[in-house]
């Protein structure tokens, strides 16, 4: 297991890594999007220094409200067109996987259409990424519509698409973190991890919500050992330590 945190990407970018850097986390989970992270705002020589610096790895983040899965397909396409522009970022700085999110349409349309219109922009996103040596991750956001079946027909249609587990918004609308684990463990390269109570997407510190940690956590060591992100959102940095200290204890127990 390798545990990361995320930069804010409304702040220093150098800053934030530094704070991740000094405080001895595996890696950065590179959140790229406006308006302080963006490519043309970014001094590729000074982030592979801090990066160097610390001997942090990168796993790449995109902004979550890129409208990959808009019924207006010059949406769709601009949402591409952004993309790409991360990419070259991503690939210089030796970055092996990005997350992509998912994005659903209005309810007016349909649960397959939203899938239909997604599928069709990670195709393209898959393909190009791959130009630049990059894989993609898919994550499920906050929304009802992020279900086990919905995800594992995006994931279906899409060859060589990755899933990105974040637990938190896997313990919404009654779902189960952990049958989402063992549905995708084969696909399973990258996992966000932080609490709420099953009714609103609240990042809390582990422990400080209703998922059962236990009994989430056994299940994810049975199959999956690789990068953990502590996306905890908190004025208070010690509790992202407070985070991972518990993490570390759970995770050595089971």
């Amino acid at each position: 297991m390798k545990i990361g945190f995320p930069n804010h990407p409304r702040k220093d970018l150098l800053k934030e890594i530094e704070w991740i850097g000094k405080n001895g986390f595996d890696f950065v989970d590179l959140f790229l999007e406006e308006d302080r992270a963006t490519p043309e705002r970014i001094d590729i020589g000074k982030l592979k220094q801090v990066l160097r610096k610390y001997g942090l790895e990168t796993v790449g983040h995109t902004a979550w409200y890129l409208p990959i899965g808009s019924p207006m397909k010059a949406l769709r396409k601009a949402a591409v067109q952004e993309l790409k522009r991360y990419f070259p970022v991503f690939n210089s700085i030796g970055t092996e996987y990005v997350t992509i999110h998912a994005n659903w349409p209005g309810m007016i349309f349909s649960d397959r259409e939203g899938v239909k219109f997604q599928a069709e922009t990670l195709k393209e996103l898959v393909e190009l990424a791959g130009g630049f040596g990059l894989k993609l991750l898919y994550e499920p956001i906050d929304s009802v519509r992020d279900s086990l079946e919905n995800v594992s027909m995006i994931l279906k249609r899409v060859p060589g698409l990755y899933f990105h587990l974040d637990i938190g918004h896997a313990n919404l609308y009654g779902r189960k973190p952990e049958e989402f684990i063992r549905r995708f463990r084969s696909k399973l390269k990258h996992v966000h991890l932080h609490d709420n109570h099953g009714n609103f997407d609240a990042h809390l510190p582990m422990g400080c919500g209703s998922i059962e940690w236990e009994k989430v956590l056994k299940v994810l060591k049975k199959y999956y050992n690789g990068t953990i992100t502590l996306e905890v959102f908190s004025r208070e940095k010690k509790y992202v330590l407070l985070t991972r200290k518990k993490l570390k204890e759970l995770w050595k127990k089971l």
